[in-house]
């Protein structure tokens, strides 16, 4: 899959998320929806059919797609110290047992970036307090337990689908700030229009650089060679 591929499918997801996900067999015409359907899960999905894509030999890799990680045996908590710690990340990448990294999606920046960056330091500090421990996953769809441990150099990578025209040198200030916290890191994969435009023809572009930059850090975890 092509970062235009991705590009183009996240598109088509906005698009088919207007849209009934079922039709009446009759009286169709007296439905319609207010609101579209959230595409999180899909793109989830998505972005994790583009790294599996990327696997150029078949080794024991995992690519977990929103797992549920308990540090129940950890002893860490919750933050309201009422239950185990429960991290979910969106994408997390699985060498073996181990955890090497995790991914955030964000359609957007959103209105309220000071509040992302105060996630984002949250997440750093998580990172920080977990990186070296054991936790246990659970699969969802057979409920097979696995016990995985989380990477020394454990890092979660917010992958942000557009700018929505946010001007150029606000992103680059906001990306810069959230690039100084540890064990963080942030692309932003279009600019222009935002990829659930209502115009026909949205004027959106790639960011070259960062798409790149995600690319490689893919490419180096998914392809590197034991030691």
């Amino acid at each position: 899959m092509t970062q235009t591929d991705f590009l183009e499918k996240i598109r088509a997801t906005y698009l088919n998320a207007r849209k009934l996900s079922f039709q009446p067999k009759t009286n169709a015409s007296v439905l319609s929806r207010g609101t579209s359907h959230t595409i999180s899960a899909i793109s989830e999905d998505l972005f994790g059919c583009y790294c599996a894509e990327k696997i150029k030999k078949i080794t024991d890799h995992k690519i977990y797609i929103d797992p549920q990680l308990s540090f129940t045996s950890s002893g860490l908590r919750n933050k309201t110290g009422k239950r185990p710690l429960l991290v979910r990340p969106d994408v997390a990448i699985v060498r073996g047992d181990t955890v090497k990294c995790v991914f955030d999606l964000k359609t957007d920046l959103g209105h309220k970036r000071s509040d992302f960056f105060e996630k984002a330091k949250e997440m750093s500090d998580q990172l920080k307090k977990i990186k070296g421990l054991k936790c246990s996953y659970k699969d969802g769809e057979t409920k097979h337990s696995q016990e995985l441990k989380i990477a020394e150099d454990i890092e979660v990578v917010y992958v942000v689908l557009t700018d929505g025209n946010i001007k150029k040198e606000k992103i680059n200030s906001f990306i810069d700030q959230i690039q100084e916290l540890e064990n963080v890191d942030v692309k932003v994969l279009t600019s222009g229009d935002h990829l659930n435009s209502y115009d026909q023809n949205p004027n959106f572009e790639l960011r070259k650089e960062d798409f790149d930059a995600l690319d490689q850090k893919l490419d180096d975890l998914l392809n590197t060679q034991l030691m």
